[in-house]
């Protein structure tokens, strides 16, 4: 008796742009192909997903996904959750002051953390986006 499997593959290479990226992809994926027996049996190589590799952050989205985060974690209600939204909100507030040569434990506001809290547990906003 045959089981079915799926084998997940990946390919890193450089291209000059997304569409040379597809089509690298897709000669990867027809060059594999030749060892699988597409027409009896089912088998099939497909691209499932092509993606940049490159670390482009831009720190100011960088700072609305974690706030994001953040708000979602605190929307739990669960503790280990709203512990690891407090961390997080000092983080972002690291990633906020990263300039300031001033960015000590004394420069974070535990009190904006606590009105976050509150408005997201107690009025269901989602403030500071």
């Amino acid at each position: 008796m045959t089981a079915r499997y799926v084998a997940t593959l990946r390919a890193i290479y450089n291209a000059e742009d997304d569409v040379e990226a597809i089509f690298i992809a897709d000669q990867i994926r027809q060059n594999g192909a030749v060892d699988l027996d597409e027409d009896e049996e089912g088998d099939v190589l497909d691209v499932t997903q092509v993606t940049s590799n490159q670390l482009d952050l831009n720190p100011d989205e960088t700072i609305i996904q974690l706030k994001r985060a953040r708000n979602l974690l605190i929307k739990t209600r669960i503790k280990q959750c709203y512990a690891l939204a407090r961390e997080l909100d000092y983080q972002i507030h690291a990633l906020m002051c990263r300039e300031s040569s001033d960015l000590t434990m004394s420069t974070y506001d535990y009190g904006h953390f606590m009105e976050l809290s509150e408005a997201i547990i107690q009025r269901g906003e989602m403030p500071d986006v």
